[in-house]
């Protein structure tokens, strides 16, 4: 089998390129929990991440890429549809699962005859929360027990495992490959020896330990001559916060620290380049789509490709991100929209921050720039509230006793 997927990629790269280079395979690598402001890719010197850093020298890194919301589930399902929260419907780890009328990124490279799989390393994406529409293989490891530690999550090593042994079975038709590692969600279980090297900062630790399982992925790809033809993709779902706005974890409130993921593609026909333009994680899939060849969807992402090939300007953007999971604690929801250099946050005393000036997000403007305040508030309702309005907290969704139970083993909801 590898020796035909070999001969493929030959094939293929010994024929006439076309004007624009398209991806034969794509790997897709999310990283759970991960702040872009703790990699080296992104100017920190808190870890060692040598795989990532090689995927950044060699690939466009997004450094204002930004998630739609601090919950697992919620920015999975906005990655693989291009859509924001409230056109997807998913607006918490316990909400209904993804409704079938929205077409994924699997879904659509499988209908153009890739082969897909899929690898996650927690119960958040087990296999019934919708996003398995379209995967020839679902694999989320879960087992009968939900209280059961091993059968909620489990380690990056395991998952990447079973990702390679599927790669090197492979058949010679193009993949799509998403790989989600859970590592670095709390509580930690960082083996060694990056428990050692990283004692003081085990969250640092869990972040070493999946750069290391990436990079056992980009070697198979390397090692059986796919790396060349291949868009890969390296994304994190949200970040986390450790008490910068009182805050520990991720969740409840829509700061940057939770908000700023990084994004980094590789791809052929791309440039090396960094990209201080603001993103969103709704952009990755008709970026991929274009990549891929595939015609696009109606979606509220942007394909960044004809940017980053400099074919038109860089687009304003208004980037809109929520938290609605506040509302099962009685708690009011709180959205954010980002807008160049401006972030105004709807909460019961509004905010405003100036990115720019203060990236920590200190000094809260509100006041001083109200009529702005009042031009973002009526731009973040439209965006926000058009196709679905907030619900009130006795109309949420109920997940089952056993997703429930598993949630609250991750600490997400209450077991009761």
């Amino acid at each position: 089998m590898i020796r035909l997927l070999l001969l493929v990629a030959l094939i293929v790269s010994g024929c006439s390129h076309h004007a624009r280079a398209r991806a034969e395979h794509i790997l897709i690598v999310t990283l759970d929990t991960t702040r872009s402001d703790y990699l080296p890719a992104y100017g920190s010197s808190r870890v060692t991440t040598p795989n990532l850093d090689r995927l950044a020298r060699d690939g466009v890194v997004f450094e204002q890429a930004t998630t739609v919301a601090p919950l697992t589930l919620t920015a999975h399902c906005s990655l693989f549809t291009g859509l924001r929260p409230p056109h997807h419907g998913v607006r918490d780890n316990g909400d209904e699962p993804l409704a079938s009328h929205h077409a994924t990124l699997a879904e659509v490279l499988h209908g153009r005859g890739f082969r897909t799989a899929a690898f996650v390393g927690s119960a958040v994406l087990q296999v019934n929360r919708g996003l398995a529409r379209g995967f020839d293989v679902y694999r989320d490891g879960i087992n009968e027990d939900p209280w059961d530690r091993h059968s909620v999550r489990r380690p990056a090593n395991e998952v990447v495992d079973e990702a390679i042994r599927w790669l090197e079975g492979g058949t010679g038709l193009p993949f799509f490959l998403w790989v989600h590692l859970y590592d670095a969600h709390a509580p930690y279980d960082v083996p060694e020896p990056y428990r050692t090297m990283y004692s003081e900062d085990p969250y640092a630790g869990a972040i070493a330990f999946m750069d290391a399982q990436v990079g056992r992925l980009l070697d198979t790809l390397e090692r059986y001559g796919l790396s060349q033809r291949a868009a890969i993709v390296l994304a994190s779902d949200h970040g986390e916060a450790f008490g910068e706005h009182g805050e520990r974890g991720h969740g409840i409130f829509v700061y940057q620290e939770v908000l700023r993921v990084p994004l980094i593609i590789k791809a052929p026909g791309l440039s090396r380049r960094r990209v201080a333009n603001v993103t969103s994680l709704v952009d990755v899939m008709p970026t991929v789509l274009d990549l891929a060849g595939a015609s696009p969807l109606p979606m509220d992402g942007v394909n960044l490709i004809p940017f980053l090939r400099g074919e038109a300007a860089w687009p304003e953007r208004e980037i809109y991100s929520e938290s609605l999971y506040p509302m099962r604690f009685g708690r009011n929801p709180l959205r954010a929209l980002r807008d160049g250099r401006f972030k105004f946050i709807d909460a019961p005393r509004p905010e405003l921050y100036d990115l720019e000036s203060d990236p920590s997000e200190q000094r809260n403007l509100a006041v001083e720039r109200a009529a702005l305040v009042l031009a973002m508030s009526r731009r973040l309702s439209a965006l926000g509230d058009a196709a679905s309005p907030l619900r009130a907290k006795r109309d949420l969704y109920t997940p089952s006793t056993e997703t429930r139970e598993r949630l609250a083993s991750l600490g997400y909801v209450s077991g009761k």
